[in-house]
């Protein structure tokens, strides 16, 4: 598929990807491992040199993050990609939870010692940051493409509910 006929396809999927996080949001429990583990890819601006984060557009509207989101998102990427396992674990709150597709974490020292210490920091992981838009209330949704310590490479977003400028209920899926 060209990338001219790829447009049309990218903006309904944006449409999509929107009213099932609307959707989801509006339910009582937190998502589970049973939510669907591909979430549509947003159009993403260019970054410039030194620019900051690009912010996905929608069909064509303006979506900026809750004020503070942007900042946390950086600081997360900012320090993992530095190595610094005590910044990263900073951005989570004690009671955390990660659900990396259907792996679930419970608190921030599980979320640091079984998932982003070992298979990102120890491993040499890189995360670069293409996207930050907003989520359901209170959460903000970072894509990110995930460059391995082998060479490999990830495509995936992080939906994260955020409290007092921590993380609390993340879930991490793979874009197709």
């Amino acid at each position: 598929m060209s990338s001219r006929d790829a447009a049309p396809f990218r903006a309904l999927c944006v449409i999509a990807w929107a009213a099932l996080l609307s959707a989801a949001c509006t339910a009582e429990a937190p998502p589970t491992a049973t939510a669907p583990s591909v979430v549509a890819t947003p159009t993403v601006t260019a970054p410039s040199a030194g620019a900051e984060p690009p912010v996905a557009r929608s069909a064509g509207a303006s979506a900026a993050p809750a004020p503070g989101h942007r900042e946390l998102v950086g600081r997360f990427v900012d320090a993992i990609n530095r190595g610094d396992a005590d910044e990263v674990g900073a951005t989570f709150a004690e009671g955390a939870r990660f659900d990396s597709v259907g792996r679930i974490y419970a608190g921030r020292t599980e979320i640091m010692d079984r998932f982003l210490i070992p298979e990102v920091i120890e491993a040499g992981g890189r995360y670069t940051l293409l996207a930050v838009v907003p989520g359901g209330p209170g959460r903000v949704v970072a894509e990110y493409d995930f460059a391995t310590g082998g060479g490999g490479r990830e495509h995936f977003t992080y939906d994260c509910a955020v409290s007092e400028n921590r993380f609390t209920d993340c879930v991490g899926r793979y874009v197709g």
